[in-house]
């Protein structure tokens, strides 16, 4: 059948493939058209996704005030429940209040307080009556924020209020929507007053099922690609990885569309070296060696390389062998506030940062320096609101203020000390990597049977693994795997087999 012409994009795009890049381009392309009068709403997952769309469009062009840049759950709150929720909903009070925890949290809490044993019925009656209770105080928990949402915008006066008032809608890593927030980004898609664009790519989705996917094929990005709401495209490229690592995780990502096999193709420009095995194994110091070495080899430097795992207990191994020479998203969180301090600057000034520095007469080091003693002035108490930040920017740094703080004061309030991380190794869980690239990738498994998962080819056999069994499901290996541009490591606590090492080989991996 025939796809009808819609509003809505969904490209869906493999790693490596200039997803942000394209929806950058995207959106200033856009930026032409956008209403004054309306919104264009650019809806991320993490913060640290939020950070580098902003300093990537801050780049290019002075951001409007009309285009709201967050994660999901912020657009939820300005969008929908701070101007609707009590409206619509009897049980919402009027002052909203986000609080930022689960209602488990909340429930956990009381229950301590309570000082008693509760039954299962009766921690459910208690649930649901401390849920209510917060929720007619205005006191919204952090997954009320959703449920909450999705119920405001089954009222369709509410949803063609909401359509009328974005103009555009871009969704970043559309593969980790779940229903209820697909439901919300449905209503707006269905009064066709919105343009719409999704990117995702559905082999990343790592998140656990919620009760109403019941199985991978369910998840929202897949019924999307198969529905007539969207126009959708594919993007195979990759321009992150060498041949061989692209030639590796194309035997990880064999979903059909259309009737046509989805694999990527390498734009890198280079066949690269083959993926490696580490055999060594039971302890990190044991493993680390072989990869330094490699790195070594090839001449990359100790802050282009990763090292990754899924458990927290393997993770806390590398931070002890690796001494105090490693960096988490924690530790790197100083480098995005530097980052966002500097683009906040900006956009108080209207200026993109070519103008800024000629301007100024200014190069990137005095602006930076500029976003510094800022970030050091919120954290001494001289600036405290938006009047004490302009006057300390035309006063003390000579810039000229032209429009208003975007983001609250509250939000720089950390230590404002200026970070190097020069031959320091990254450090992640596979969660937190999302979004995130290195010239030199080690993905180690804790188990065996870890592995197994991580290699596993069979799409059905994938699509069939669920998070909430004994190992981990196939796809954070695939995740791990597609962070490596240059050199890609494979290493397991474990000793493994025979048989599992001639799997490994079959993939192409070579044993060192």
């Amino acid at each position: 059948m025939a796809r009808q012409p819609t509003n809505a994009k969904l490209i869906i795009a493999g790693p490596g493939a200039g997803k942000t890049h394209n929806m950058v381009e995207q959106i200033i392309n856009a930026m032409y058209d956008l209403s004054p009068a309306r919104y264009m709403a650019i809806i991320t997952y993490t913060n640290a996704a939020t950070y580098n769309i902003q300093n990537r469009l801050a780049k290019k062009i002075a951001i409007p005030e009309n285009l709201f840049i967050g994660t999901i759950h912020s657009f939820l709150n300005k969008f929908i429940l701070i101007p609707y929720a009590s409206t619509v909903l009897d049980n919402v009070g009027g002052e909203k209040l986000f609080l930022q925890c689960q209602i488990d949290d909340v429930l956990t809490y009381v229950k301590k307080m309570k000082n008693k044993t509760f039954t299962i019925e009766q921690t459910s009656a208690l649930k649901a009556n401390i849920r209510e209770k917060l929720k007619k105080k205005g006191y919204i928990t952090f997954d009320q924020t959703i449920t909450i949402a999705k119920e405001c915008m089954e009222n369709k006066t509410v949803s063609r209020i909401v359509a009328n008032r974005l103009q555009y809608l871009f969704v970043d890593e559309f593969q980790d929507t779940d229903n209820a927030i697909c439901a919300v980004v449905e209503s707006i898609r269905k009064h066709r007053l919105t343009k719409i664009y999704c990117v995702g790519d559905p082999e990343q989705y790592i998140k656990s099922f919620d009760s109403s996917v019941r199985a991978f094929t369910n998840i929202p990005i897949l019924k999307m690609a198969a529905s007539n709401g969207y126009e959708v495209s594919y993007n195979n490229a990759n321009h992150r990885s060498s041949e061989a690592i692209v030639r590796f995780i194309n035997q990880f990502s064999k979903r059909s569309f259309e009737g046509a096999i989805f694999q990527q193709k390498s734009e890198a420009g280079y066949e690269g070296s083959a993926v490696r095995f580490i055999k060594k194994y039971e302890n990190i110091a044991h493993i680390l060696p072989d990869f330094t070495a490699w790195c070594d080899l090839e001449n990359i430097k100790v802050s282009d390389r990763c090292i990754i795992a899924k458990k927290n207990d393997v993770i806390k191994k590398a931070a002890s062998v690796l001494g105090q020479k490693y960096v988490t998203p924690k530790k790197n969180q100083q480098s995005s506030l530097l980052g966002t301090m500097k683009e906040t600057l900006l956009s108080t000034l209207q200026l993109i940062q070519a103008e800024y520095l000629e301007r100024y007469q200014m190069n990137i080091y005095g602006l930076r320096a500029c976003a510094l003693q800022i970030l050091k002035a919120i954290n001494s108490g001289i600036i405290q609101n938006e009047n004490t930040y302009v006057k300390f920017v035309t006063e003390v740094l000579g810039l000229t203020i032209v429009k208003g703080l975007p983001i609250k004061i509250e939000n720089f309030k950390t230590q404002a000390e200026d970070v190097h991380l020069d031959g320091f190794v990254t450090l992640y869980n596979i969660h937190t990597i999302k979004g995130l690239e290195a010239e030199a990738v080690l993905a180690i498994a804790k188990t065996e049977a870890e592995l197994l998962l991580w290699i596993e080819t069979d799409i059905a056999v994938r699509d069939a693994k669920r998070e909430d069994e004994d190992t981990d499901y196939p796809r954070l290996g695939y995740v791990a795997f597609i962070r490596a541009k240059r050199l890609l490591s494979i290493a397991c606590l474990e000793l493994i087999s025979v048989e599992t090492l001639d799997r490994l080989k079959m993939l192409g991996v070579s044993a060192t």
